[in-house]
């Protein structure tokens, strides 16, 4: 009883560590993301630049506000997540080789691809 009790605890442990890592790099990944973003969204004017920059904030909250539920392991959370970000990845994709894609695509498709992969594995148990 005891040693099955060990073992059950041993294995949501190692699921939790996967979870906890997609949490930490969720975190730094989008941060890198939005300086990513910023560095190369072009010149806006003032009205233009309140709803741009007010965007690039709402999106930062919205990552602090997800973060720790991903860093608890909410398995829901993580699926959905990896699938927007799986969609992500195949339009952005698609738009690098149609030719139309904003200039930051090139730079952030690592992020989002890395993104993807981590919250798949800690959603799907991958490799």
């Amino acid at each position: 009883m005891i040693k099955d009790f060990s073992e059950a605890t041993g294995l949501v442990e190692r699921n939790l560590k996967k979870y906890r890592l997609a949490g930490i790099s969720f975190l730094v990944l989008n941060v890198l993301y939005i300086i990513i973003a910023w560095w190369k969204i072009p010149p806006v004017d003032l009205a233009m630049s309140k709803v741009v920059y007010g965007g690039f904030v709402m999106f930062l909250v919205l990552v602090l506000i997800l973060t720790p539920l991903i860093f608890r392991g909410k398995k829901t959370l993580v699926q959905v997540l990896a699938l927007i970000y799986g969609g992500r990845v195949i339009f952005s994709i698609y738009s690098l080789i149609g030719g139309d894609a904003f200039p930051a695509v090139p730079y952030l498709l690592p992020c989002v691809i890395f993104m993807f992969y981590l919250l798949g594995r800690a959603a799907w148990d991958w490799p």
